[in-house]
């Protein structure tokens, strides 16, 4: 299964290149192609409804079960990484606006007055549902609602309650494992469209994207994960990458932090003599709900897009966009394709509509981006892991 979600990567991939190729040469016909990119992505927005629901619900279900006090402190942990990964991108992102020079891709451009989302917007519709029925305008009260009821399971214990929330996001889970399928053919439309209508301003946004998302990662690695191992735990920067070299290697090749939870698990024991009672309990958890890859996607998705459309970008902005960012965060292990589906989820609950075309370049080059991404997110865990261990000998 890994393997062929492998080459589903590469085939799309490929389909991004021939769909810009061909819009570029055949422009005419092209053009008529983007009916099947714009149902691809309605598919996605669709579909990721129900899936991060019950990923958020099993998530807190079964993360409450262990709930330690090593648990307590890796969450708390976890939740200042990913903020602090998010909010350090977040000053280069919006200082020098990439996303400034792209504003055809987003096809309208945002002509109003400022309506930045704030986090009193959040928690009142976390409260309620409400607007229209657009599937957009219900994340925000269906997740609100997933965690609460998730923090609930968690102290019912019900066995027969976990099986069935278990096999019903296995169900589901499969069908957009199939929906994920029509991904090639949904980027080769949107490319192509793309190409056909803004011609090279499209390719040259895929490589400043691409070099944005690098950057970042590159910015938080060195800030977020080395920085503080160097001052706190005395583990040298050129120590840190002899180490980590064979878990980035894994990383680098799967795009999947589950895939790599067992040379995560050696690499904290053998290579950084991280206690088993720590690894054991804070590796599996931070696979699945501390991926500082995330903060640096969802913050650099979000700002592009924004500025893209010609929105404002307050403070305001960003910290809603980091609420949604940890929400989301929690639903993306084992969604296939996660980063696609939950991107677009995001710009939908950000009010960024008809996004097709910037959808479909994010999809074509997400598989690079995701080796990034990937790469962040295990270098996170073995961060925690190491500051929860110094942590646990000095307390």
């Amino acid at each position: 299964m890994k393997k062929r979600g492998q080459i589903l990567s590469w085939i799309t991939l490929a389909c991004f290149v021939a769909g810009a190729a061909a819009g570029l040469v055949w422009p005419e016909i092209t053009l008529s192609l983007g009916w099947a990119g714009s149902l691809y992505v309605s598919l996605l927005k669709y579909m990721a409804l129900p899936v991060v629901i019950l990923s958020v619900f099993n998530a807190v279900q079964n993360g409450g079960k262990s709930a330690t006090s090593v648990l307590v402190r890796a969450l708390l942990l976890f939740i200042g990484l990913f903020a602090a990964s998010f909010l350090i991108c977040a000053v280069p992102y919006t200082v020098f606006a990439p996303g400034n020079g792209f504003s055809a891709l987003g096809e309208t451009s945002w002509t109003g007055e400022q309506a930045a989302i704030s986090l009193k917007d959040i928690l009142r519709n976390l409260a309620s549902f409400g607007g229209s029925g657009n599937v957009n305008n219900y994340y925000l009260p269906s997740l609100g609602l997933a965690l609460v009821l998730g923090f609930i399971a968690s102290l019912i214990k019900s066995e027969r309650l976990k099986r069935g929330a278990a096999s019903l996001e296995k169900a589901l889970l499969t069908l957009l494992s199939w929906v994920m399928y029509l991904t090639p053919l949904g980027v080769f439309a949107l490319m192509a469209k793309c190409t056909a209508s803004f011609g090279l301003t499209a390719l040259r946004s895929s490589g400043a994207y691409i070099a944005w998302a690098y950057g970042g990662c590159l910015l938080v690695l060195g800030a977020v994960m080395i920085l503080p191992l160097w001052v706190l735990c005395q583990v040298t920067p050129g120590q840190y990458f002899t180490r980590m070299g064979r878990l980035f290697m894994t990383s680098l090749a799967t795009c999947s932090s589950s895939a790599t939870l067992p040379e995560t698990m050696r690499t904290c024991r053998e290579e950084f003599q991280v206690s088993e009672r720590v690894t054991a309990m804070v590796v599996p958890l931070g696979s699945t709900v501390h991926m500082c890859g995330g903060a640096v996607s969802f913050c650099l998705l979000g700002t592009f897009a924004l500025q893209m459309t010609g929105r404002p970008i307050t403070w305001g902005t960003l910290l809603s966009m980091l609420l949604l960012a940890e929400m989301l965060n929690m639903a993306a292990p084992g969604i296939p394709g996660g980063g696609i589906v939950l991107g677009a989820t995001f710009l939908g609950m950000l009010g960024l509509e008809d996004m097709e075309l910037f959808l479909g370049m994010y999809a074509g080059i997400y598989r690079l981006l995701d080796m990034a991404y990937t790469s962040l997110n295990v270098a996170g865990d073995v961060t925690a892991n190491l500051l929860l261990e110094r942590w646990e000998r000095i307390k």
